[in-house]
């Protein structure tokens, strides 16, 4: 791999700024991929943070001949969103947002994720109508730019139908914003070449009985195949057909500056069941009736997904090829509407033969957990390829009332063309049907079967069902040789006319959505080569990415996981270049990859098949460890008390601990005072309380009382006896050895712990309460997998949980502190499942509690927020800027490393919850 263009390279950075301008090989390989099956390296990649900067970016490419692909989350399956030119990343400085008309619409810019804008409505009783399943992680701009839907989505519910305004940019540089009065006069004026040509193309169009009524038909269901013409038939004004073409133009027509949708209701009544059915005909013929009952959502599964998800969902195990089963979810604005809604789907169940009956859950965990199931399907069944091969997924639409017959058709495809591991899964109520394949593409004869597979079912689709090739992922690359298939002649050069009108040079996102080459999507296939048999089930979807708190800095766990495999890609190479590339990439990557990463396992509670990055980047720190630094680890974890008397000695003499690695200039906390006892208080519920490592070594912030104290006084109030664990100064649950990757020690340290609290718990009896989140979940964890086979149950609670679930109901009624309070819920917190605990903890002591809504790992991790306090910076800054707008009374957390670095991000003290609720309590 050549280097980037050092004069491409400066260039960009007079357009930009240079720090914006990412042109190392290692930023460029990570970027080379994206959801799909397709790998492009870029020449460089480029942030603009504002409108100027675009424009200058678009003279650029006009003026140089380049080439400009627009890149939000990347989650996208068809290849839209990977360039061998300039690639435009918009996630960094495209975020601002608003809710507008108390919900019923919202203004976004395209580097919002999706998931975070239904939060911000959810206040509202409304929600964005798209609802992919990638919506934690796809961004705004993907979803309008590839009219994604989803489950509850439709047709009538998606961004075409739902957009209210649009900003766009022009490949020439000309700025519409369509909710402008004066916009139709506006264009016309400035561009009349593309206001004169829309009216022509819409007057034709029209003329065209035959073409109309086409586009009518097959936008009356999904079909995301090609661009919007329906625009030319729904719209009046150019400026309005303009902004609903851009809708699904995955980036080639212009760049979607921001835009207004209008929101749908949000029903909070719900019920969920799953149906399973003997025979697929008998699955297919209920898509029907059980919609007009009132169905918001039909997924159809085939029985290649039961069998993939059976030990999880209890199907029987003998299912055959004819099983299937239908997820169904009712939704209604009350309890009442609900209970008649759900009647009349158990009575249309009830006409069908089910192996079970049928039964409707309103338990959130219970539906949650089939919503993940589904919603993690395609993923799921990515990870359990064989190593090496690529996951790879179609998207294609039937008319739904001949769903089953089409279900059964691609079977007889998959078994044709011998395409191997493949189910088949889908938005039933809209005949929109997904499957997932693997092959080697590395082996040509495989790439070769997956060619012939594909011409299969394009002839099949679009041939026998007159249906869309692409219903919801876009065309991409994956199936632009087919659009003028799908849509024939007229409405390709219809297609066509519109790519020359608006991009005339075609400097955006060439071969996309349009590629006349038949063999475009047989071309720059990524090799997935094996690194370990936990990353290799890795689909690089980026469902990890948003809450990576290195997402901004360095690199996101598909990153991290991307460049491994090019490293392995490179290692099987011969040649000098290949050879050089790796080794710049190894060097890179051990500040990048390695260093950066916080390692919060925050990366595999969003993976739909829980893979852990930082496991893998702890195991390249434990493989540089020498002998000598594991036996010291070993040592210190034996004398552990010792070790934490250093600490707070060096918390004395800050320069010690910079001597040891601790960057200059960063702020220290003071060390911690000496343990106080707690008082004698028998007959009371007795509790086991457990200073964590970091109460014991720092000191609380400035004018707070020490974190051990007010444990006591919190505890004591609410009438228990407290006991600490025997020799509780040299005790710790192990993390911060493991953290660095000294496994044998981080085990060393956790055992004699659990055994001391089994031993001060009175043999489990009694609860362990313990007042840092990170130390609760490692202790909880361990002990839960340690004492599994004996039998013995050691109850460890974060101390949010403990409050909420326990201490709260033996409380007199309390005084509420006045003025709204912030909380941030660590990763440990958020990953134990007691956000929830800490929020309502939190509500019964303070009038007003807010969770800021980017509020993620803020990237501390031990001692990283020490060590590499960028990463920290970084994590913490949407959230920082979120605070800038709220006032606050007082903000805390759960985690004495977490507020400094929070309380440093923000200029905000954070402190413990237990500190609020010292306060509440009056306690002093």
């Amino acid at each position: 791999m050549r280097a980037a263009d050092p004069g491409l390279v400066r260039d960009l950075g007079r357009l930009v700024s240079p720090e914006r301008v990412l042109s190392r090989v290692i930023d460029r390989l990570a970027r080379s991929s994206d959801a799909s099956i397709y790998r492009l390296v870029p020449e460089a990649v480029v942030r603009p943070r504002d409108l100027g900067e675009l424009r200058a970016l678009l003279g650029y490419a006009l003026a140089r001949g380049r080439h400009l692909t627009f890149r939000a989350a990347g989650t996208s399956l068809s290849g839209q969103a990977v360039s061998d030119d300039l690639l435009v990343e918009l996630g960094p400085h495209w975020r601002g947002f608003r809710v507008l008309d108390g919900g019923r619409r919202v203004w976004a810019q395209p580097g919002v994720i999706g998931g975070q804008l239904n939060r911000a409505l959810a206040s509202s009783g409304h929600r964005i109508g798209p609802d992919p399943a990638s919506l934690d992680a796809a961004m705004f701009g993907g979803i309008l730019a590839n009219n994604a839907s989803g489950m509850c989505c439709g047709v009538v519910q998606n961004a075409y139908h739902t957009l209210d305004a649009i900003t766009l940019l022009l490949a020439d540089g000309t700025l519409v914003d369509s909710g402008r009065p004066d916009a139709d006069e506006r264009l016309r004026r400035e561009a009349p070449l593309i206001h004169g040509g829309l009216q022509r193309l819409r007057d034709e169009i029209r003329a065209d009985a035959a073409l109309a009524t086409k586009i009518r038909r097959k936008f009356a269901r999904k079909n995301t195949t090609g661009y919007s013409l329906n625009a030319f038939l729904d719209y009046e004004r150019p400026t309005e057909i303009l902004a609903h073409l851009m809708i699904g133009s995955e980036g080639t027509l212009g760049f979607i500056v921001d835009a207004t949708l209008r929101t749908v209701p949000y029903p909070p009544s719900r019920a969920t069941a799953l149906l399973l059915f003997a025979d697929l005909v008998e699955a297919g013929a209920a898509v029907l009736p059980l919609a007009e009952a009132g169905a918001a959502a039909l997924e159809i599964l085939d029985s290649a997904c039961l069998r993939v998800l059976s030990g999880r969902l209890g199907a029987a195990a003998d299912l055959d090829r004819r099983s299937a089963a239908l997820l169904v979810e009712l939704q209604s604005p009350d309890d009442v509407t609900l209970g008649d809604t759900q009647a009349g789907a158990e009575a249309v169940a009830r006409r069908f033969r089910l192996q079970t009956p049928a039964r409707f859950s309103r338990d959130a965990l219970e539906r949650e957990a089939l919503w993940k199931l589904r919603k993690g399907l395609a993923s799921a069944t990515g990870a359990m390829r064989p190593s090496g091969t690529a996951f790879l997924t179609e998207d294609v639409a039937v008319p739904v009332e001949r769903l089953a017959e089409a279900i059964l058709d691609c079977q007889e495809l998959f078994a044709q063309y011998q395409v191997p591991d493949t189910i088949l899964f889908g938005h039933a109520k809209d005949g929109n049907l997904h499957f997932v394949l693997s092959e080697d593409l590395r082996r040509p004869e495989a790439v070769a079967r997956y060619g012939r597979f594909m011409q299969g079912l394009v002839e099949l689709v679009a041939g026998k069902y007159d249906g869309a090739l692409k219903a919801e992922h876009g065309s991409g690359r994956n199936m632009a040789p087919f659009v003028r298939m799908e849509w024939g002649d007229a409405a390709y050069e219809a297609m066509r006319r519109v790519k020359r009108l608006l991009d005339p040079c075609g400097i955006l996102n060439p071969g996309v959505v349009l590629n006349d080459d038949p063999m475009a999507h047989l071309t720059n296939l990524k090799e997935m080569p094996e690194i370990s048999a936990t990353a290799d089930r890795c689909i690089e979807c980026g469902f990890c990415e948003p809450r990576c708190p290195s997402r901004e800095l360095t690199l996101t766990p598909r990153q991290r996981i991307r460049v491994t495999r090019e490293i392995a890609r490179l290692s099987q190479l011969q040649g000098a270049e290949a050879r050089a590339t790796r080794e710049t990439l190894e060097r890179q990557f051990g500040y990048d990859g390695v260093a950066t990463c916080a390692a919060d396992g925050m990366c595999q509670a969003s993976c739909p098949v829980e893979i852990d990055t930082g496991a893998l980047m702890k195991e390249r720190r434990a493989a540089e460890h020498s002998w000598g630094a594991g036996r010291l680890a070993g040592v210190v974890a034996d004398q552990f008390a010792a070790a934490s008397s250093l600490v707070r000695t060096s918390l004395r003499a800050p320069n010690l601990l910079r001597a040891f690695g601790f960057v200059a200039g960063t702020q220290l906390p003071p060390p911690a005072p000496p343990l106080p006892q707690p008082k004698q208080a028998p007959g009371r519920p007795r509790v086991v309380y457990f200073p964590s490592c970091l109460t014991r070594t720092l000191g609380a912030a400035e004018g707070a009382r020490p974190l051990a104290a007010a444990m006591l006084d919190v505890l004591e109030a609410a009438g228990y006896e407290i006991a600490y664990p025997a020799q509780v100064e040299g005790l710790c649950c192990g993390m911060p050895f493991a953290s660095k990757a000294f496994e044998a020690a981080a085990e060393r340290a956790a055992e004699r712990t659990r055994e001391a609290l089994w031993a001060a718990s009175h043999d489990g009896r009694d609860p362990v309460v313990i007042d840092a989140s990170p130390c609760a979940l490692t202790l909880c964890e361990a002990a839960a997998e340690a004492f599994a086979t004996s039998g013995r149950v050691l109850r460890v609670l974060d101390f949010p949980v403990f409050w909420a679930r326990e201490a709260l109901k033996r409380l007199p009624a309390l005084r509420k502190l006045a003025g709204p309070i912030v909380l941030h819920p660590t990763c440990s917190l958020q990953r134990g499942g007691g956000a929830d605990d800490l929020r309502r903890a939190a509500e019964a002591h303070a009038e007003a509690v807010i969770v800021p809504l980017f509020a993620e790992c803020c990237g501390f991790a031990g001692d990283r927020g020490f060590v590499v306090p960028e990463l920290t910076a970084s994590a913490t800054r949407a959230e920082a800027e979120e605070l800038n707008a709220i006032a606050a009374s007082g903000y805390y957390s759960t985690c004495r490393t977490c507020e400094l670095g929070l309380s440093r991000a923000t200029g905000q003290t954070y402190r413990s919850l237990v500190h609020l609720i010292h306060e509440s309590l009056g306690l002093g």
